[in-house]
């Protein structure tokens, strides 16, 4: 009688390694969350200045803790599979933030908003052009039209004052 062994099964490309991105993320948010709350001092007035960092590294905090739990999950269904899980997308997306960055200061918000949106929806599998165009183009209009005129906060203008 001849037992046939399991066959021998691979491990998930990234899966310890993959927790460090994500997990990062969650600790930055947390100590900018920390940040903007000592910042603030109790004061969360919509008038004032104070309210948005909160508000931004509130939602940082739980986009990251919904990575976070996401990744733990479709690596265990990877493994049950037997697939391997890429790095490719969550890198593009950081190499898209650090150009945002980087192209804030030269090319303002509304022009670097735009790149942005069309480079990371690419990164993450659009495939329609002329939706991710017009979705570029007026989510960062309302943004800085948002932050501008209605709430006095300043963001680069760059070679394209509005």
């Amino acid at each position: 009688m001849t037992l046939e062994s399991e066959p021998e099964r691979r491990p998930v490309a990234g899966r310890r390694s993959g927790w460090v991105l994500p997990l990062i993320l969650l600790l930055a948010g947390v100590g900018l969350l920390l940040a903007a709350l000592n910042a603030a001092g109790g004061d969360f007035s919509p008038q004032g200045p104070r309210l948005a960092p909160v508000l931004v590294t509130g939602g940082w905090v739980v986009i990251a803790g919904i990575y976070l739990l996401r990744f733990r999950r479709e690596s265990e269904e990877a493994e049950e599979k037997d697939e391997t899980i890429s790095w490719r997308t969550p890198l593009g997306v950081v190499g898209c933030l650090v150009g945002f960055a980087l192209a804030l200061e030269y090319a303002g918000f509304v022009i670097s908003a735009f790149l942005f949106v069309i480079a990371v929806s690419r990164v993450l599998g659009s495939r329609g052009l002329v939706r991710d165009v017009i979705v570029a183009l007026v989510l960062p209009l309302a943004v800085y039209f948002a932050f501008t005129r209605l709430l006095d906060i300043f963001l680069p203008a760059g070679v394209f004052p509005l």
